[in-house]
């Protein structure tokens, strides 16, 4: 391994802070310089206030009451600042003074650089789910995703903080130890060399802190990924008596977290409680050293004492912020690691060729394959504008791939997918996906109003509450937008809880109209339906033929019997197509599946 990456994952923490807050961070440590210095210079002053106690009016510096400070007094006195107790007593008051300000300014920075990098770690998630690869989408695990972006940001933030905190306070750490060897070079050399001896002692602990740290944010994910589980299948957990079993495992993995929290509060116990013994003890050794072998002045060695006292004070502050940084170090590897793995599987999805209506859609031998395994082969079919196409054919025979290929989810393996005689990898893909009406048997529903549910949080202007009603009256939604409280502003809950699935499926549709799409695709759509809403529904589908391009995935047959094209699907493949009675007489597997099923509500 070379030098450079040698540096690199030495200092991979402070390369990954500083990728989000840039050089900010060297005004933070410049501010933490000048606290302590400030700090430092006040406290130089006590030694010529301390020799006036036996009545002097004036101080006379020289080495053996300042050792090598003289030269800060000196200056002074040639600047003419005599060393009086007016002058000593006014440049304590102004150097802590200006600690005091610098003091004010480095704690509101810190305040401003971890907003703003809090800030950036949320957008910067935000944003690298959105443009994921949604093939690469479904194969994560939902409950990393809501740990790494909920909860373990907390910690990323307090990682942050830490780290922030315990490099500021290594920096005070080397202002007063930098004025101790100003002071009394030997002194100092001692208690550095003490000062490693017992930070040394710790380093296992660092790391055993630092691997305790990463398997709480490996059982955070495990613990969110199964409450998450247990929410989505609450019904089938409850109906079958299966919830306490899940609660069971659920409980499992909150002692696997609760472990790991209680072994990194044993190991901050430790450090807390000998932190301050350790360090006092190298101190006493060093006195001893100098004052017994060396026979040195205790002048010089009190003020050096003075900055090591401060220097002691920030290591253990510096110790203590290290620590809590690396209590949370497992969210900086995991967060680097999740964003890394994201940024992999981006897609840029607002580059590429404009398209303003869809006209055509073409496969020409389309193959596609999921983990190996293929899904279609050679598909070639042709969808012209207003024309409603429907795939049916038994479940596993492509019907939803061919759904998502066209919506632009997934990626063709090979051969031609083509829109307006454009190849699609040439498209905007952004774009052309606003034209798109996307219908399921579950339709998106969010806990908010059924005017931001329709309008997707549109501003509340006349047009487009004009636009609203027209969309609620199209969607055969009036009776029930008449019968709610509050009207647009009526909260739906949480996947429409508070409403049935009939008016679900039209505040989907009343969505798609308002988005003024070219493309409806229905997959599924009325299959959850009971079969007078479903025939309901479908009369209004039936009513937009002729003005949009509709695709219906149905197994329900009846769904699609005025379809002015049928693909008939089976193992990857289209075995047949042609509109409702002409499959019937070409395919007699079609004409077998229309046998076995009940057409009579629609008659």
């Amino acid at each position: 391994m070379d030098f450079k990456n040698k540096i690199l994952i030495k200092f991979s923490d402070f390369f990954f802070f500083y990728s989000y807050i840039g050089n900010k961070v060297f005004v933070a440590l410049f501010l933490s310089f000048t606290v302590g210095l400030m700090d430092g210079l006040g406290l130089a002053m006590f030694v010529p206030l301390l020799q006036m106690v036996d009545g002097s009016s004036e101080f006379q510096a020289n080495q053996s009451n300042v050792g090598n400070m003289v030269f800060f007094i000196d200056a002074l006195n040639s600047i003419g600042l005599s060393m009086n107790l007016v002058t000593v007593l006014s440049l304590i008051l102004i150097f802590f003074s200006l600690k005091g300000i610098f003091r004010f300014s480095e704690s509101y920075f810190n305040v401003v650089l971890t907003t703003d990098f809090a800030k950036k770690v949320r957008k910067e998630g935000v944003d690298a789910i959105s443009n994921l690869n949604f093939k690469y989408f479904v194969q994560l695990d939902s409950g990393k995703i809501q740990n790494t972006l909920s909860s373990e940001i907390v910690r990323l933030r307090m990682a942050f903080t830490s780290y922030s905190a315990s490099i500021q306070a290594f920096m005070s750490v080397i202002v007063y130890i930098s004025l101790a060897f100003v002071t009394n070079p030997q002194f100092a050399i001692l208690v550095v060399i003490g000062g490693l001896f017992s930070n040394f002692l710790y380093t296992k602990l660092y790391k055993k802190t630092k691997e305790t740290s990463k398997k709480i944010t490996l059982s955070n994910s495990v613990f969110h990924g199964l409450m998450i589980q247990q929410i989505q299948n609450f019904k089938y957990l409850r109906a079958t008596g299966k919830i306490e079993l899940y609660k069971r495992k659920i409980k499992k993995s909150i002692d696997q977290v609760d472990q790991a929290f209680k072994k990194i509060g044993f190991f901050n116990s430790i450090l807390s409680a000998t932190k301050e013994p350790l360090s006092i003890a190298v101190v006493v050794v060093v006195i001893l050293i100098q004052t017994q072998f060396y026979s040195t002045e205790l002048g010089p060695i009190i003020l050096a004492l003075l900055f090591f006292y401060r220097s002691l004070n920030q290591v253990i502050v510096f110790q203590n912020h290290w620590n809590n940084f690396m209590n949370n170090s497992g969210a900086v590897e995991n967060h680097r690691t999740f964003i890394l793995n994201l940024n992999e599987n981006r897609i840029d999805y607002n580059k590429g060729v404009l398209v303003k209506k869809i006209e055509k859609i073409d496969f020409e031998d389309v193959s596609f394959s999921y983990v190996d395994r293929p899904i279609l082969k050679n598909i070639n079919l042709s969808i012209n504008q207003k024309q409603t196409v429907a795939f049916v054919g038994p479940s596993g025979s492509g019907k939803t791939t061919i759904s998502n290929l066209i919506a632009g989810l997934l990626p063709i393996d090979s051969g031609w997918f083509k829109i307006n005689g454009i190849e699609f990898n040439e498209l905007n893909l952004n774009q052309y996906q606003s034209l798109i009406g996307y219908i399921t048997q579950e339709p998106v529903i969010f806990n908010d109003s059924i005017y931001n549910n329709i309008t997707m949080w549109a501003d509340k202007n006349e047009g487009n509450i004009k636009k609203f009603n027209d969309c609620i009256e199209r969607a055969h939604l009036t009776e029930f937008f008449a019968s709610i409280e509050f009207n647009e502003d009526h909260i739906l809950g949480n996947n429409g809880v508070l409403i049935s699935g009939g008016q679900k499926q039209r505040i989907a549709i009343a969505r798609e109209l308002f988005k003024d799409v070219e493309l409806f695709i229905l997959d599924e759509a009325t299959s959850a339906l009971d079969s007078e809403t479903e025939k309901e529904i479908q009369s209004y589908f039936d009513n937009l033929r002729g003005n949009y391009t509709i695709i219906v995935i149905a197994h329900r047959l009846s769904t699609i019997r005025n379809a002015d094209l049928i693909y008939l699907m089976k193992d990857g493949k289209i075995i047949g197509s042609g509109d409702f009675n002409t499959l019937q007489e070409i395919s007699p597997e079609f004409k077998k599946m229309v046998s076995l099923q009940d057409f009579s509500f629609v008659e």
